[in-house]
Order: C-alpha cells, then structure tokens, then sequence
C-alpha cells in the first residue's frame, strides 16, 4: 500500500513560518486585496479553502457577512475555535453548496494551484458570484518560460500569468487587477531554510509533499482581482 502524502501546508513546520494564513503574504496580502475589492458592510464573502480561519477573521471584522468552506475536517475545527459563530461548510469547491448569484465576493487564496483543473472551480465561482460580485485570488504561478508542467505537491496547477487571466476570462470573470507579490513567496522560502537548513529538508518532513523539486525561482506569487461579468 503506499503511503499517504502529506500537504505541505498541513506539517506544523510550514504552519510555524508561514503563520496562520499558511500561504506567502498573510493577512497583509489579504487585506491589500479586500480594499482594492472594496466590499461594504453586509456584504456577503465566502472564502474558499478557508483553513483554520485567517482571512475570515479580517471579513468579519470589516463587517461583512463571511463564510468559510474547506474540505479538512480539522482545519473547520480550528476555524470554529478561532472564528466563533462564523457559519462553516465542509465542501469540495469544485462543488460548492450555494445558490446561483448569492454573493457579492469570494476570496480563494492558494487552492488553485493545488488543482490539476481548475475549470470546475472557476465555473463554480462565476455561478454563485453576482454580476458585477469580486474575486479576489491569490495564488502561486509559473514566472519562467517553459517552466510548466512537471510541477508536484501544493503547485501541481500552477501555471503562466497569462493562463490564469485567461482562465478568468473563459469563465466570465474580467481581471480588473493584478499584481505580482513574489517576494512574498521568497521571504516565506527563506523562513523555512532557515528553520531548516533547506526547502529539500522540509520536503523530508512532509514525504516529498511539498512544492516540487525544481529550482524555486520557476514560481512566483501573485494577487488578482476579477469581476464577474453581467450575463
């Protein structure tokens, strides 16, 4: 039988440099994003792969009307522990359980790249987002030509900037803006050497579950806003 590999971000080491919103940036990348998405108070945000809860704490606390899914048991439990009376669903967001145009934002940060296709999880969002409703998305990308492909673990979807606004565009959600953050993906890679020794030591811990094996500069890291397009 083989053994089960474990997601880089789910090892307590990565959960130590990278904090509690487990992906480069933080919450200063996830507040940078929600003012250029300018939601208002009552507005209802769901964050997709909302982990044990790091952005939900910055929707509730602007006001808005948050949800979180994740499909992780026990990223839920945390999420509830630290995000008391937040509503929660264990969902897959390739098949959310929502209804179509209910929201006026989703946040998807770091799940993307996790995915081989990510078209169902696009189509997803342009069917429970309202015309006109934000997506803020962040998440790794292919940087360097002929990069991609061959990528494993937490970037196996990881592609070219210009796929991914591709992608947002066949489903009907027009980037509005776009910016790169990869030295956030830099210093978070730095952390973790140096608790480590190396990314390849870390990659050890976590059963070869990590970002590849590849030379890092290969990735970067970016934050785009899109709207969803009026039918």
């Amino acid at each position: 039988m083989s053994e089960v590999v474990r997601p880089l971000y789910e090892h307590p080491a990565f959960q130590e440099a990278s904090g509690p919103a487990l992906r480069p940036g933080g919450a200063e990348l996830t507040a940078r994003g929600l003012d250029l998405c300018g939601f208002g108070p009552g507005d209802r945000v769901t964050d997709l792969g909302c982990g044990p809860g790091a952005t939900l704490g910055l929707l509730t606390g602007r006001g808005l009307r948050a949800l979180g899914l994740d499909a992780s048991a026990e990223f839920l439990a945390r999420a509830r522990a630290e995000q008391p009376g937040t509503p929660l669903l264990r969902a897959r967001v390739e098949a959310l359980p929502l209804a179509d145009g209910g929201l006026d934002g989703l946040c998807c940060e770091c799940v993307l790249s996790t995915l081989a296709d990510p078209g169902p999880v696009l189509a997803e969002m342009a069917r429970t987002l309202r015309s006109g409703g934000r997506l803020l998305l962040s998440d790794l990308y292919v940087r360097r030509p002929g990069a991609a492909g061959g990528i494993a673990g937490c970037a196996a979807g990881a592609r070219p900037l210009e796929d991914m606004e591709g992608l947002l565009r066949r489903h009907g959600l027009r980037p509005l803006h776009v910016e790169d953050h990869s030295r956030a993906l830099s210093e978070l890679a730095g952390r973790l050497i140096f608790q480590h020794g190396s990314l390849d030591a870390l990659r050890n811990l976590t059963g070869g579950g990590g970002c590849g094996r590849r030379d890092p500069r290969d990735l970067g890291y970016c934050l785009i806003i899109a709207a969803k397009e009026a039918s």
